[in-house]
């Protein structure tokens, strides 16, 4: 997982290599004033006696630690800036590629992954990799050269007491290794429980509105309390393990220390070290020490962080399912007809929603799919471009299973407007210009004069017109006026089929009015596959198929043959007491 990380910043070697040249710049300067520091002991006992050679000396030696003063703070410098930026650089093309891989992943994975997992996926569980990568190209990477340096300089020094420090270290290095790895699996669990709180969160936010009508917001502070008690109990566990690790370490240090002077004491008395080595020795394991503890955090940050990373790798590593297949072929636009052919389809491996469906398309006709709700008329809309693969038979356009063509150039062809219609927090004319991003204004306004929502749009509050934002989801436009944008965008991308998914539902009947007029602006010259419970929107279509619950297609007809056949679409008919 870590050398999967790591590879993103092997991507720009040579700041890398820059970086660890920098670094260990840094750390020969520790060697080097470590060693001046025996220097200047040994010549403050030739200046205690009298003599001119060490006040000479020490002048010197002022004299070269000021001359390389300059080069160890730019080296400083330079190292942690060139960390930086690396750990910066990682981020962003993480990012970049986490939402690349996250818009082409198919609609399967969207519905079936929550929203607040996913919101928690690509803010919280980001902003800890970008962490983790902080900690490895600031701090990491730096340590050994540093680390090293020092140990060099210790045998240097002595080597027996050198190895006898190591030998101390190793079993140190085992135990702390076994509690990191104890933090990164409480860290994956708190990462699962954040998850799971920001999505309980997500939910309460939304329905906010049903939350006041049911006046629960008892309960739902109460649901919420449960989960953030849960969230605290997963960060716990994981401060606790981190505490552990924190406690040996500095129990270690005071180990290391203690006996590191008990040995100094008894090779002092033997002779075999001199005072200013002995004193040089001592400050060279303190500041490995200080390296050491610094790096036990540093993993621990790792550790703490890994989980994280795996809940982006996962989703990075989760392959679309709609991909083209090699030998894709280009899809130019339908002209004959869109076939279903004995299609079956089914969610997650449960029963199927489609049973074998058998219908037909001819491109310039407008079908309606009515039914009882479950009976499978937005599958079929959904499986027309695409946006998900049948479990059985095919689709079909001229003949050519979808399947086999440019998954792009398919999308190209269908224009879409739902019974919601969804509006990007920005302002009206980029949300009309979504559909062709190259229009001009002037084809945006003919667009929404088309769609009958020109007058309107220069009517919003604040006299911006166009340039009005429509906030979150289009939350400052009227149900009505939103549905028009979004057939103005319909309109302005002038595909030649349209999915109209209940596109009159749940509008008062002024808005109704509007947008039919707008619809049959929309339609005019299009194949249209139009979904509609209100069956007065329909009664012109060329072609109604009657869905049924697990089924499939039970009728199939004009207006008036449904009628005459007495059957389930006249039934659906007088419980709409419709002409």
């Amino acid at each position: 997982m870590l050398v999967r990380l790591f590879r993103y910043g092997l991507r720009y070697r040579g700041r890398m290599v820059l970086m660890l040249v920098a670094t260990a710049a840094v750390g020969a300067s520790t060697g080097y004033l470590f060693k001046a520091l025996k220097d200047v002991l040994g010549l403050l006992q030739v200046a205690d006696g009298g003599g001119r050679a060490g006040s000479d000396g020490l002048i010197r030696l002022a004299v070269q630690l000021a001359l390389l003063a300059p080069w160890v703070a730019a080296a400083a410098y330079f190292a942690w800036t060139q960390g930086q930026w690396l750990a910066n650089r990682c981020m962003l093309d993480l990012r970049d590629q986490f939402l690349s891989h996250l818009v082409r992943l198919e609609l399967g994975f969207h519905t079936s992954l929550t929203r607040g997992d996913l919101i928690s996926r690509m803010t919280n569980d980001l902003a800890w990799v970008q962490g983790l990568f902080q900690t490895v190209f600031g701090k990491v990477l730096q340590r050994p050269a540093a680390t090293v340096g020092i140990g060099v300089w210790l045998f240097w020094i002595n080597w027996q007491l050198a190895l006898m420090v190591f030998l101390i270290l190793v079993p140190v290095g085992v135990i702390l290794s076994r509690l990191l790895k104890r933090t990164r699996k409480r860290s994956r669990r708190a990462r699962a429980s954040l998850g799971e709180n920001v999505s309980v969160l997500e939910q309460i936010t939304a329905g906010i509105r049903v939350i006041k009508a049911m006046g629960s917001a008892k309960a739902e502070s109460a649901r919420y309390a449960r989960a953030n008690e849960e969230l605290f109990a997963a960060n716990m566990r994981v401060a606790r393990a981190r505490a552990q690790t924190d406690a040996v370490t500095n129990g270690a240090i005071y180990l290391l220390t203690g006996i590191a002077l008990v040995a100094c004491a008894w090779l002092v008395g033997r002779s075999e070290i001199t005072v200013p080595d002995l004193i040089a020795f001592l400050l060279a394991l303190g500041s490995m020490t200080s390296n050491l503890r610094s790096a036990n955090r540093s993993w621990g940050e790792i550790q703490e962080c890994l989980p994280a990373a795996e809940r982006v790798l996962e989703v990075l590593d989760r392959p679309s399912l709609i991909a083209d297949k090699p030998d894709a072929r280009p899809c130019p636009p339908p002209v004959q007809a869109i076939r279903l052919e004995g299609v079956r389809f089914a969610y997650d491996a449960g029963a199927d929603v489609l049973p074998g469906v058998n219908l037909t398309i001819p491109i310039g006709t407008t079908v309606a799919l009515v039914g009882e709700s479950g009976g499978g008329k937005s599958t079929v809309m959904n499986l027309i471009p695409r946006f998900y693969d049948v479990t059985g038979g095919k689709v079909t356009i001229d003949g050519v299973d979808v399947r086999d063509l440019r998954h792009a150039d398919l999308v190209r062809h269908f224009a879409i407007v739902q019974q919601d219609s969804f509006l990007f927090n920005d302002s009206v004319a980029a949300n009309i210009r979504y559909g062709r991003p190259e229009a001009t204004d002037a084809e945006i306004e003919q667009a929404a004069a088309r769609a009958h929502v020109h007058e309107a749009i220069l009517g919003l509050e604040g006299g911006a017109g166009y340039q009005t934002v429509v906030g979150d989801r289009g939350e400052r436009l009227s149900g009505g006026q939103r549905q028009r944008v979004a057939i103005a965008r319909a309109l302005l991308r002038d595909a030649p089929v349209l999915l109209l998914d209940e596109p009159t539902s749940a509008l008062d009947a002024e808005s109704e009015t509007y947008i039919q007029a707008a619809l049959r602006e929309l339609m005019q010259g299009r194949t249209s596959i139009i979904i509609a419970h209100r069956l007065a929107t329909i009664q012109h279509a060329d072609v109604i198929y009657v869905l049924g619950k697990g089924a499939g297609v039970i009728e199939s007809g004009s207006h008036q043959e449904l009628i005459a056949k007495n059957g389930a679409y006249a039934r659906l008919v007088k419980m709409q007491d419709l002409r």
